[in-house]
């Protein structure tokens, strides 16, 4: 069959459904992410409420933890047992949790919770990706990564603003509340339409390299994420210990007979490459949005309604942009709209080192547009890279994986941030580390642009063909 022929058939009717099916897996991501920034805007009310004060922080940590650290476990699950199963038992325990969280009375209980949203969490992001890598062919894969790229970091986008107005209007439990009817309609579309899958657990699951994993992720993040914003003794101790399960993970992987964790796909340049990219790039997004709420609120005198609408402009530029590198990626090779995306965003982020007081807020806008655009043409093209890479049997790992790689850069990037500049510096002094981090900032992003070069997706890759699953319907 030729390509032009292929190309059609993929067009035809009987596969139109896999991109809503794609949608429903999106919408669960989109309130996953919207979960993850909405109830920043509650933590006052919930810490007066539960009367605590810098212990309310571990209702962010009880949704980042499990959200972040079951990642490899879910991923594994899904090749296991299959994408579909993993992504609806994930949204249906972000459910569960979501309206348990509406009935807190008690950090306890909200922490409980979280804890459950987040292990669901785990489940919705290990597996998105590798729906859209098994259930489209490879010239569609951009388009298909791009769906999620434009759904997904809405979330993020509306989370503050809609958590003020809901909470508002009908108090703190409403933004667990509105996960409801989103979830439900993902739940529709991914029952109806998502292909049924056909795999079956047919080996022992790698029990203690899921346990390694997950231990090496939850000390990682913590000692990466001090109470005070400073590393002391506690923290320093978990990071050994971080190392220490890496170094026993890598070890129990080499033995085990059916691994949690595939060192040869680690070890693939192909792989290892673009994902330190995704880890970098989100490494300095984080970043320098962790320190411009201070420079907008402490040097121009913003409040924090207008801090939130001058950082709007980068993550709407993102979503929009993705779109059209996730078409590039499929037309082209992936490395073309990355190293384009990865360079634009070099240019935004050099763009900030002229840093001033004579800046207005505009000026803040237009560079994290700039930035936001080269987020869109980057995300889906690295994604892409990645997946190829990846062993079909592999794929829920490898999607797993990808989100373990960028939530990392998302935690790394406060700490960076941190170590050349603290927020209690006030003055020129506070001004001039500013800028030290931006350049750390710049070199930071050269790297990821660097990791372009190790894009590989041949021929071979490009000719496979999606997987054909009965549908649900």
């Amino acid at each position: 069959m030729t390509p032009q022929v292929a190309s059609v058939s993929l067009e035809s009717r009987e596969y139109k459904w896999r991109w809503w099916a794609l949608v429903g897996a999106s919408l669960a991501v989109f309130m996953a992410a919207l979960d993850g920034n909405v109830v920043n805007v509650a933590l006052p009310v919930m810490a007066k409420m539960f009367q605590v004060d810098r212990q309310i922080r571990w209702v962010v940590l009880a949704y980042i933890l499990p959200g972040t650290a079951l990642l490899g476990v879910a991923g594994a699950l899904s090749d296991a047992l299959g994408r579909r199963r993993v992504t609806v038992a994930g949204v249906l325990l972000f459910l569960a949790g979501s309206i348990l969280c509406g009935t807190a009375r008690s950090l306890e209980q909200m922490i409980a919770y979280r804890i459950l949203q987040g292990i669901g969490a785990s489940g919705i992001g290990a597996s998105v990706i590798a729906i859209a890598t098994v259930n489209f062919a490879p010239e569609e894969r951009g388009r298909a990564m791009s769906i999620i790229g434009l759904i997904a970091p809405l979330g993020g986008v509306v989370g503050p603003s809609l958590g003020g107005l809901l909470i508002g209007a009908f108090g703190w439990p409403a933004i667990f509340y509105i996960n409801v009817p989103v979830g439900l309609v993902s739940l529709a579309l991914m029952l109806r339409l998502l292909p049924k899958d056909t795999s079956r657990i047919s080996k022992s699951f790698d029990v203690a390299g899921a346990a390694l994993f997950t231990a090496a992720l939850v000390l990682v993040i913590l000692g990466l994420n001090p109470p005070n914003g400073r590393m002391a003794a506690p923290e320093i101790i978990m990071l050994v210990g971080g190392a220490v399960a890496v170094a026993g993970l890598l070890m129990v992987e080499r033995r085990a007979a059916n691994p949690m964790l595939p060192l040869n796909l680690i070890g693939k340049v192909s792989f290892s490459v673009p994902a330190a990219g995704i880890m970098t790039f989100g490494l300095m997004g984080t970043a320098l949005s962790f320190i411009m709420p201070f420079f907008l609120e402490n040097f121009k005198g913003l409040g924090p309604e207008q801090t939130g609408l001058t950082l709007l402009f980068f993550p709407l530029a993102m979503a929009i942009t993705s779109q059209i590198g996730g078409r590039l990626s499929d037309r082209f090779h992936p490395r073309l709209p990355a190293a384009v995306g990865a360079a634009i965003s070099l240019v935004g982020i050099a763009l900030f080192l002229s840093m001033g007081t004579a800046w207005t807020p505009v000026d803040v806008a237009i560079r994290g547009a700039v930035i936001g655009v080269g987020f869109g043409f980057f995300i889906s093209p690295s994604a892409v890279a990645v997946m190829a890479a990846t062993p079909r049997e592999h794929v829920g790992m490898g999607g797993a994986l990808i989100n373990t790689y960028r939530f990392l850069g998302f935690a790394l990037g406060p700490t960076l941030a941190t170590v050349f500049w603290n927020p209690a510096l006030r003055g020129p002094a506070n001004l001039s580390a500013m800028h030290t981090v931006v350049l750390v900032l710049v070199i930071v992003q050269a790297l990821t642009l660097a990791t372009v070069l190790g894009y590989r997706v041949n021929r071979e890759d490009r000719q496979m063909k999606p997987s054909v699953e009965s549908s649900a319907a």
